[in-house]
């Protein structure tokens, strides 16, 4: 039996998704974590948005040990601070 290898999308494609998917904040969705770090950061919610549709990635996504996917962490100058959101 021949084993079929599943093509992972490139770090671009994996942006371009992210970027597309954060125009509607409805599929948009903050963990009580994130929440609670936004909290003690000052950090708001179109803070956090303008990153998902505006930034770049800040390093090479890597996969997520407790869940199935990976992580990319995006960064953008926002409101005066450089501000990094993972998802």
């Amino acid at each position: 039996m021949i084993g079929l290898r599943v093509a992972s999308p490139s770090d671009k494609q994996l942006e371009k998704h992210i970027k597309l998917s954060a125009i509607d904040s409805a599929h948009v969705v903050f963990t009580t974590h994130a929440r609670q770090r936004m909290r003690q950061r000052y950090i708001n919610d179109p803070m956090v948005l303008e990153v998902l549709r505006l930034g770049l990635f800040a390093k090479t996504p890597e996969q997520d040990i407790k869940h199935t996917g990976v992580k990319c962490r995006m960064l953008r100058f926002v409101a005066g601070i450089q501000l990094a959101v993972v998802v």
